[in-house]
């Protein structure tokens, strides 16, 4: 998968790419009311191609409230939906204290970077 733009508006930006054979989505900016649909949108497209898992980016994400945690939600069950598990990077405190606050951590896999998802996901060699 090539780096794919879903949208750019003043308000968020959605890329997904291929990194070390699993999809990123990558959010920047607010997500709220006006832009949850853009971000389920590329999650649905993500899953359609191949790999064992997806990682939503959300380091760069400024506003996260009750529509974000909805929307991260609903990309988890997308994620069950496709047999797939959805990997959280939250590193700030402005998205992981309300996951964390409403639970919503308890049930989502949260990480601070791709890295630490990628070496998670990466098999472990037998001895």
């Amino acid at each position: 998968m090539n780096e794919e733009q879903f949208e750019e508006s003043p308000l968020l930006t959605v890329r997904a790419t291929e990194v070390a054979g699993v999809v990123v989505v990558a959010v920047e900016g607010e997500i709220d009311v006006d832009t949850a649909d853009v971000v389920l949108d590329a999650v649905r497209l993500a899953l359609a191609t191949a790999g064992p898992a997806l990682i939503a980016d959300l380091a760069l994400v400024t506003f996260f409230g009750s529509t974000g945690i909805s929307t991260l939600i609903s990309a988890h069950e997308i994620a069950d939906e496709h047999g797939r598990k959805l990997h959280v990077v939250a590193p700030q405190r402005a998205v992981r204290r309300p996951l964390q606050v409403t639970g919503v951590a308890d049930v989502l896999s949260l990480y601070d970077s791709v890295d630490e998802v990628l070496a998670e996901l990466k098999p472990v060699p037998s001895e």
